[in-house]
């Protein structure tokens, strides 16, 4: 044994006291005790703030500091959570995170007597929205100040300004805290040694940003999702001791990266979910200390320099959801300590260098949904700590070598689909692979499923869909042992037969658009999502569904079912969110859904033969979103009473028997998110009450998101079986469209999708009579109007003429009279306009959209004259383009509408050329070319998209 040298031993003994001191095992050592003022402080303290039993302590089983805060011990230094100086026995520190905390805090409370305090801790508790009290200005001595997650809220009191000595101040994570009130100069002047700033959360509304950056101390900076607009000033990156700089999730904070100085002291830097532009710098490179690098989610571009191969220390690297292109450069073959690398969601090009294959510290490798080309390298099994392996969404191509690839041994994830391999290697037969829990082979020219999954015991999620799997599900499948199978889905291939379920644990099974015939399988009694459309699934359903206590998703669209729906699966009401039977042979009433509680958001059981009236306990699903009844046999009049669902967006109640006059709504704020309304083919009479037009608000902003579809989405964990730690799960999204037919032209087209911002109103086919409402004008969102095959009488309105985004006008088959308003040529998006077969007269207006439509757009009017048509108007007069119309005269109340007949309604997917180009169609073949052309993309995934963050 070598002999410890003298210098060693100083050096242990000068640490040695300040270790015991701190573990309290030598109390004789302690000259003095604390102060009587201050242990009397803290016990009035716990008095009033203690509360053990509160949810958050029991639940966390908290080790309950405070119980050792007890009047028989008279000696305060020595009780949990307190320090004190040695010297004059005042109490330092006091370190009370997580200790069940509860109540309203102030500047009386006891703990601000403790004058001497250079510590502070209070995270993690629950101060009841209470402002930070002005009195902790007092504590001057205070270097340290945390008062994380702890439910302070108002502003941040400018006495805080007094702790000139603060090194470290954490105010983070208390949501309805404001920085808006600060001098900031000041705090510049004063905050001197500051030198870790944590304001996470917290709405930062005063002009920040650039008074930081003088805080020349700071060495840890973050300002994470508090708001922070404009433009980030270069100097921040330039503060001369910053190591940790953390400004994600500010999505309106802009900047460009800078030049970086050589021998930067950046050691983490997060700039993800910022509006952050531009290239990145080639002086990258100088971040030579830098090992976390995350700027995902941003609006970065062009190429990655190939001085990131200078980034020797980075552990941690994500371009995630950028639009960077070019190659990948080689160079990063030289980042040896990498473990996590992600590059997905940009448009990067070329193959995969090989050189990526001599990061053997990665475990996570994300390279999805970009442009790659070529195959996987051989040299990938080089790789031997990857867990984690993502490369779906490519254009990869070559050979599959799943014999290589799975050499991996400690691989839990490998997803692969959608891209364009020509032909697939397995690996042998006693491949053991313990650790697989997620495989994706989607779009991969799969002819049968796959053998070497038949005994991987630990998968858990399993996706084989859009191949050509085709006949029955064969036996050794369904008996392999896959107790943890959480996640299947084998849509979209040739399945004709699909037997009893042998997986206890699946959650999610997706089998639609298959040729699956037969009885309808029961799946486990504890799945969430259950989707077997588009198959041809025959007889009854079974009164076994009503047993799926856990249902959350249940699809049966489109099949050959026969018989009632079961009265029991109003049961489900509790748990069911998306109920879809829509294109099925269901007769009968549909279930009265008697509980109380419902959350239902979208029920669709269009196109089967179903009778009675709606059941009125549909009233109690308030969530409802989606309600679609069309083309059944339904009795009923107008359901006023589904005004009070204030979700709901569609309603559907196209061809069926609803009739009677619609009167005027009880209350005012009814039908507030309606944004679909398709009463046509009916025989609904009476006037069109101009009261509806009036509430429906949804119509009249522009609120929704443009990329946003109808639908429904589930987050879930898909290792959540496995893992106990929640930093090693990966989540995925099933996202469930909700499908709808538009009938244009008279041909009913389906969208597997429709976008939110479409606002569509069908009354047509029914028997209204009296003229059209001025109100209608106020519904400036609106895409579709169709009001034709009725009797109103009466001018066009010119309110019409403020349906600026209107993309599709359909008054035809009226007896409407007047001139057609010149003020309708404003309408720049109007790509369909139909009025003919009225009484019309006057001059055709002859400006923008108007010169596109043709003869069929004003057949039946004798009276109209202009073109297209060729009767010539007798005395040309140049009729001035009236200004749109902003007045919206109250009409005579009335009553709504008759046996419609939904015309022609079309959607606008892109504006007012999409509509023009469909329009110009003529058959339901050409249209559906055209449509998945342009639109389904090249993976036309109709029902869920996975992914995984």
């Amino acid at each position: 044994m070598k002999p410890i040298s003298f210098g060693l031993l100083v050096a242990f003994l000068a640490i040695t006291p300040l270790h015991f001191a701190s573990s309290k095992t030598l109390p004789s050592t302690r000259p003095t005790k604390c102060h009587e003022q201050e242990r009397s402080a803290l016990l009035e303290f716990k008095q009033s703030f203690f509360h053990p039993m509160i949810f958050i302590c029991v639940f966390q089983a908290n080790e309950l500091k405070l119980e050792s805060w007890t009047l028989e011990d008279e000696d305060c230094c020595y009780w949990e959570g307190v320090e004190c100086d040695e010297g004059t026995g005042y109490v330092t520190s006091l370190d009370l995170f997580n200790s069940c905390l509860l109540g309203s805090i102030d500047s009386n409370t006891s703990l601000f007597r403790l004058t001497h305090l250079r510590s502070l801790n209070l995270a993690y508790n629950y101060f009841k929205n209470s402002e930070i009290p002005s009195t902790i200005g007092d504590l001057v001595e205070l270097t340290s100040l945390n008062l994380y997650d702890s439910d302070f809220g108002g502003q941040i009191p400018s006495q805080l300004l007094n702790l000139t000595n603060l090194s470290s101040l954490n105010l983070s994570w208390n949501d309805g805290l404001e920085l808006t009130n600060l001098d900031m100069d000041t705090m510049v002047q004063r905050l001197t040694k500051l030198e870790h700033l944590d304001l996470s959360r917290l709405n930062v509304l005063a002009p920040f940003l650039e008074a930081i950056a003088n805080l020349s101390s700071l060495t840890s900076l973050v300002l994470e999702d508090c708001n922070l607009q404009g433009t980030i000033p270069t100097a921040i990156f330039e503060l001369p001791r910053l190591q940790l700089l953390n400004l994600c999730c500010n999505s309106e904070l802009s900047g460009n990266l800078p030049e970086f100085p050589l021998h930067s002291p950046i050691k983490s830097l997060s700039l993800s979910k910022t509006n952050f532009s531009g290239p990145l710098p080639t002086s990258l490179g100088n971040l030579t200390f830098l090992n976390k690098f995350d700027i995902s989610s941003s609006n970065l571009s062009g190429n990655i320099p190939s001085s990131i191969g200078k980034l020797t220390q980075l552990t941690m690297l994500s371009f995630r959801s950028n639009k960077l292109s070019g190659e990948i450069p080689s160079s990063i073959r030289k980042l040896v300590q990498l473990s996590s690398l992600d590059l997905s969601m940009n448009q990067l090009s070329g193959e995969i260098p090989v050189e990526i294959t001599c990061l053997t510290q990665l475990t996570y490798l994300d390279l999805s949904f970009n442009k790659l080309i070529g195959p996987i390298p051989e040299d990938i099994s080089n790789l031997e700590n990857l867990t984690s392996l993502y490369l779906q969404s490519n254009n990869l191509n070559g050979t599959l070598r799943l014999d290589v690839v799975l050499r991996l041994k400690h691989l839990t994830t490998l997803l692969l689909s959608f891209n364009e391999f020509s032909y697939i290697i397995e690996p042998d037969m006693n491949t053991s692979l313990p650790n697989l829990s997620a495989l994706g082979l989607a779009s991969n020219n799969l002819s049968k499923l796959p053998m070497f999954t038949c005994n991987r015991s630990r998968l858990q999620w399993l996706d084989l869909s859009q191949n050509s799997i085709y006949g029955p599900t064969p036996l050794w499948y369904l008996n392999v042992s896959m107790e943890d199978l959480y996640f299947l889905n084998l849509s979209r291939n040739l399945i004709t037969s699909f037997p009893a379920f042998k997986w206890p644990n699946l959650v999610i099974l997706d089998l639609t658009y298959n040729d699956i015939q037969g009885f309808l399988p029961s799946p486990p009694k504890d799945i969430s999502i259950y989707l077997v459309s588009n198959n041809k699934l025959s007889g009854e359903i079974s009164p076994e569904m009503c047993e799926l206590s856990n249902i959350d998703i249940l699809d049966l669209s489109k099949n050959k079912l026969t018989g009632v729906i079961p009265p029991c699966l109003s049961n489900l009401s509790e748990t069911l969110s998306v109920l879809s039977l829509h294109g099925n042979d269901l007769y009968g009433r549909f279930p009265q859904w008697q509980n109380d509680f419902c959350q239902v958001e979208m029920i669709d059981v269009s196109d089967n033969q179903l009778q009675g009236s709606l059941p009125r306990g549909l009233a109690n699903c308030r969530g409802l979103e989606f309600l679609n009844f069309g083309n059944n046999q339904i009795v009923d009049t107008f359901p006023s009473w589904m005004g009070l669902l204030f979700d709901l967006k569609v309603l559907i109640l196209r061809s069926n028997r609803f009739h009677g006059a619609i009167g005027e709504t009880e209350v005012g704020d009814q039908f507030l998110k309606l944004r679909i309304v398709d009463l046509s083919m009916n025989n609904f009479s009476s006037r069109i009450p101009y009261e509806y037009f009036n509430i429906y608000s949804a119509m009249k902003v522009h609120d929704s998101d443009d990329e946003y579809y109808y639908g429904y989405s589930q987050r879930t964990y898909y290792t959540s079986l496995l893992h106990e730690e929640k930093d090693t799960r990966d989540e995925y999204w099933v996202i469930y469209h909700y499908p709808m037919t538009i009938i244009n032209k008279g041909i009913a087209m389906e969208y597997e999708k429709i976008l939110e911002y479409l606002n569509v109103i069908d009354l047509s086919s029914n028997n209204f009579i009296g003229e059209i409402p001025n109100s209608v004008g106020s519904l400036t969102e609106l895409r579709l109007l169709n009001i034709s095959n009725n009797n109103l009488t009466g001018p066009i309105p010119s309110s019409l003429a403020n349906l600026i985004q209107l993309e599709s006008l359909d008054l035809s088959s009226n007896k409407l009279s007047g001139m057609i308003p010149p003020a309708l040529t404003h309408l720049i998006f109007l790509a369909f306009f139909n009025v003919s077969d009225n009484h019309l007269s006057g001059p055709i207006p002859q400006a923008n959209q108007f010169t596109t439509f043709e003869n069929n757009s004003y057949g039946g009017n004798f009276g109209l004259c202009g073109g297209p048509l060729t009767k010539k108007c007798g005395n040309p007069i140049e009729t001035p383009l009236a200004p749109p119309s902003s007045a919206f005269a109250e009409e005579d109340s009335g009553t709504w509408f008759k046996e419609l007949d939904w015309k022609i309604v079309l959607i606008g997917f892109g504006g007012g050329l999409v509509i023009g180009m469909v329009m110009g169609l003529t058959t339901t073949s050409r249209i559906e070319r055209w449509f998945l052309r342009f639109y389904r993309g090249r993976r036309g995934r109709r029902m869920h998209q996975i992914r995984f963050a």
